[in-house]
């Protein structure tokens, strides 16, 4: 077998296995909030694959404050999070938001991840977030401060490695080293016969 058999061969196997795989069946949990200073409770546990998603808007001013706690069930191992929100110039009109901090605390209300500043772009600020989470209960605090109208998106996406990503990651793997085997014993030399 050559190496191009090897590569479709490998190619056709990857491509099975993630046929086979089990669709994940994610759910999105949103909290929507009209005021700078809020507290939710979500009642459904989030799940690997789930995403909690808060949106806000509000025409108050003044300093934000919004408590959003949920809990995390069984095998989620980590978590994807990003945030959007307007802050537009401060002599403009439309929605401004600033100093924005987004944390993420657990039961003993001990900090375990906090966003980073990724930019801005056409008006938005934007931050992300990640880092490993186990099941429990967990809160999420925005803060800032409303100059005008406020308008914050926050989505936190559960994750887990499938069973069905690694048996594609140990087959790609495999038919690497297969590929690499077969390719050295064709490079290798005749054995010389001495007559």
């Amino acid at each position: 077998m050559n190496a191009v058999s090897v590569s479709k061969l490998g190619a056709a196997l990857l491509l099975g296995c993630g046929l086979l795989a089990p669709a994940a069946q994610a759910d999105t949990q949103t909290v929507f909030y009209s005021h700078l200073v809020s507290t939710a409770v979500v009642a459904t546990p989030l799940l690997a694959q789930d995403t909690l998603f808060v949106d806000t808007f509000t025409t108050e001013r003044g300093p934000l404050r919004q408590t959003t706690t949920f809990t995390v069930g069984a095998d989620v191992q980590s978590f994807t999070g990003n945030a959007a929100w307007l802050v537009n110039t401060a002599t403009g009109v439309g929605p401004r938001l600033i100093d924005v901090n987004i944390d993420l605390f657990d039961a003993g209300n001990q900090l375990i991840q906090s966003d980073s500043f990724a930019g801005l772009l056409a008006g938005f600020a934007h931050s992300t977030f990640s880092g490993s989470l186990e099941p429990g209960i967990y809160t999420l605090v925005a803060t800032g401060t409303g100059v005008r109208d406020s308008s914050l998106d926050i989505s936190l996406t559960l994750a887990v490695p499938e069973p069905a990503t690694y048996a594609m990651l140990l087959a790609g793997l495999g038919l690497v080293g297969l590929g690499l085997r077969r390719r050295e014993s064709e490079d290798e030399p005749e054995p010389s016969v001495n007559m």
